[in-house]
């Protein structure tokens, strides 16, 4: 089996020393993907998701272009490697964050956002002969077909092998993995889950 990496929990973006902006994801579904695929695997997770992985050697990481740098040090090394990226990437980062700490007790405090590098985008400039699973959570209320233009619109923005996609209000449910050639659908997240492991072990 190729050389795996697996990106699991999500980003916190920081705001000052102790604050930060982050998403709901434990990286629960990156931390069953690395242990069912066993030897080979490479785990960049949150800080939450290594705690729920204590058997498993996680490298930890923090913002969105830390995540982006350490994945791109790996892609490099492992060129022809499999790369399943389902971390929840922060989108946006603050403007003129603090190593210090904002203090309190103000009666408003006013926070400049601006976008961060798509990393799911750069995946194949690092290493264009990796087999990419990239992962889409889509808004509330998508209907299957609307989630399937916008998993294979992904597919074909980052050069993804293989999108693993739902909807945020039907995330144990209704799973679609999109690749150029087909679109398994899955009423169960466990079912998609586990064809996916079969498809990257014999990617």
């Amino acid at each position: 089996m190729r050389p795996v990496l697996v990106t699991c929990g999500a980003t916190r973006n920081p705001v000052d020393a102790i604050r930060y902006l982050s998403a709901g994801a434990t990286g629960a579904t990156g931390i069953g993907l690395a242990r069912a695929l066993g030897a080979r695997v490479h785990v960049l997770g949150s800080q939450e998701a290594a705690l729920r992985a204590p058997d498993l050697a996680v490298e930890v990481y923090g913002s969105t272009r830390d995540l982006m740098a350490r994945m791109e040090r790996w892609c490099r090394a492992n060129a022809d490697g499999v790369v399943i990226h389902s971390a929840a990437v922060g989108d946006y980062e603050i403007v003129g964050a603090t190593t210090g700490k904002i203090a309190s007790g103000q009666a408003e405090i006013v926070l400049r956002l601006t976008p961060t590098p798509k990393i799911v985008d750069r995946v194949k400039d690092w290493a264009p002969d990796a087999f990419l699973v990239s992962f889409k959570a889509a808004k509330p209320g998508v209907t299957g077909d609307e989630l399937e233009t916008i998993a294979q619109a992904q597919l074909n923005r980052t050069c993804s092998n293989l999108v693993f996609a739902n909807a945020l209000d039907h995330i144990g449910e209704d799973v679609l993995l999109v690749s150029a050639t087909e679109t398994r659908r899955f009423g169960r997240r466990e079912d998609a889950v586990a064809a996916l492991i079969t498809l990257v072990a014999t990617a």
